[in-house]
């Protein structure tokens, strides 16, 4: 290979060498640029995007706890609509109406006591509930008392026999059309399955009343009970359906499940399920002998014949026997005994003089009509305490407590 050869290879490998160092310099200094505008363009796109919420942030609150408000979490997303009716006593779900009864002798197993306030501070059946039912209870209450509303358990847990005096107590003192408006023939209350309580406020002096519905603790209610698996199971406008009146006070546990699917469509358990009334039932002959329930009736007091006032005749005088000594019983001329006990034969002959008895007056003596003493009911504070509730703008029934 001569000399010119060898100066041409080198040459030529220099050259190469030299617009290869440029083309990598050319296309660092391109990808910087790139880089650069890609981060000045995002930024700007972050500075100008207002509408962007991070999916971080969906169903939380700065101001509530997960205990105050609860998520939307497997059991509520999960949910699956029931396609018949549930009528297991066992079951949370269960349904109860006229129709429907629950047996005479059900009783819950395991009730307890939830740890909320009650409108009494001794033990009674109606401070029970199934336990599921107590736990969200507590929830529900805490939450209530954390937004600042004090909510007050009434009546929980009722017996069929306890549900028996209630029921013809009010049919003896309200009446059949009233009483069938709030109050459930035994055997029929959703009280008996242990999921169901009665709850009111102080500031109405924890009655039941329509009145709850606007105190700030019926509307909290209302708005944030299907949160924690509980139903309004008596709803405004809804009569024709539930076969009872408005009950803004009385809620049912369903659970979460079904209780948040009830609100959002709004529903009430008997819509859920398609209630219709069997062709054969018939209510009033099904029950004719309690709704049409009479109270015993007591015997007339009668007022007792008085005797005449007897004669009276004079006060005797008293006198001495003759020949005896007045000095006994002094102690002295006592046959030397020291004694102050005075002889029979001294005492003088006293007459009893009889006291008139005065013919006492119609009133003292149990005169006019008799009184009944009404059975106790679930009172506000306590069993002997009856309720007032409002049936319209005018007229409060006293003593009805409700399905």
């Amino acid at each position: 290979m001569n000399r010119k050869t060898q100066l041409m290879i080198i040459v030529s490998v220099l050259a190469v060498t030299l617009i290869s160092g440029i083309v990598i310099a050319i296309t660092h200094v391109g990808n910087k640029n790139l880089a650069a505008k890609a981060a000045s363009s995002e930024s700007t796109s972050s500075d100008s995007d207002f509408t962007y919420i991070s999916p971080t942030l969906e169903n939380n609150s700065d101001a509530e706890s997960e205990d105050t408000q609860p998520t939307i979490d497997k059991e509520v997303t999960s949910f699956v609509p029931a396609t018949e009716m549930d009528l297991d006593p066992t079951s949370i779900t269960v349904y109860v109406n006229k129709e429907h009864a629950l047996p005479k002798d059900y009783k819950p197993d395991n009730l307890v006591t939830p740890n909320i306030r009650f409108d009494i501070t001794y033990f009674d059946e109606r401070t029970l509930m199934r336990p599921e039912a107590s736990k969200a209870l507590e929830k529900l209450f805490t939450a209530a008392e954390k937004a600042g509303y004090n909510l007050i358990g009434i009546s929980g847990y009722r017996s069929f026999d306890r549900q028996y005096e209630i029921f013809t107590n009010n049919i003896a003192t309200q009446g059949k059309e009233h009483t069938l408006m709030y109050s459930a023939v035994p055997g029929t209350s959703e009280h008996q399955t242990g999921l169901a309580i009665d709850v009111s406020a102080s500031s109405l002096n924890n009655k039941l009343t329509d009145e709850f519905a606007d105190t700030p603790e019926g509307i909290w209610l209302a708005d944030n009970s299907y949160k924690y698996g509980f139903i309004i199971r008596y709803p405004k406008d809804k009569a024709e359906i539930t076969g009872y009146a408005y009950e803004p006070w009385h809620i049912r546990y369903v659970g979460r499940g079904l209780s948040y699917y009830l609100y959002n469509n709004k529903l009430t358990l008997d819509e859920y399920y398609n209630y219709k009334p069997s062709s054969d039932f018939d209510f009033e002959a099904l029950y004719a002998d309690i709704i049409n329930y009479v109270p015993p009736t007591l015997p007339p007091s009668t007022t007792p014949t008085m005797s005449a006032t007897p004669t009276i005749s004079a006060t005797p005088s008293l006198s001495t026997k003759p020949g005896k000594d007045t000095t006994k019983g002094n102690g002295k001329n006592n046959g030397g005994k020291n004694t102050d006990e005075t002889d029979s034969d001294d005492m003088p002959d006293l007459s009893v003089t009889p006291v008139p008895t005065p013919t006492p007056e119609p009133d003292e003596i149990g005169g006019g009509e008799p009184t009944v003493t009404d059975i106790p009911e679930e009172g506000d504070t306590g069993s002997d305490t009856p309720h007032t509730i409002g049936v319209d703008g005018n007229t409060a029934i006293t003593d009805i407590i409700i399905e």
